[in-house]
């Protein structure tokens, strides 16, 4: 009987470590989006510098350099609205979790 009361906590806890990595996973790709999108917008800020001469603009927008910027960073931020649910459930399965070996905690020390 003592094997079986240490089993649940062992699995409680090797599901709190999976459910802490799948949640750096996902910021780690928000932090990615993040900085895709400020490497994007920094570029367009160049691109739209004053002091840059006529000729380079004219190509620039010529060849719709501004506009792709634009639809990339359109698209990053989609990217990373989309992550916003499973960042939530995330969260919310680690909060389970952590509450489940809160409660486990509490019934070992009861006993």
């Amino acid at each position: 009987m003592a094997g079986r009361k240490d089993v649940l906590p062992r699995i409680v806890a090797l599901k709190r470590q999976k459910a802490e990595q799948d949640l750096a996973v996902l910021q780690a790709r928000q932090r990615q989006f993040e900085s895709r999108i400020k490497a994007l917008q920094e570029e367009l800020a160049k691109a739209d510098s004053s002091t840059a001469d006529f000729q380079a603009l004219r190509l620039a927008s010529q060849n719709g350099h501004a506009r792709r910027l634009l639809q990339e960073i359109d698209r990053v931020q989609a990217d990373l609205a989309a992550l916003a649910g499973p960042m939530h459930l995330a969260r919310e399965a680690l909060k389970r979790i952590l509450n489940s070996e809160d409660q486990l905690a509490r019934d070992a020390s009861g006993r």
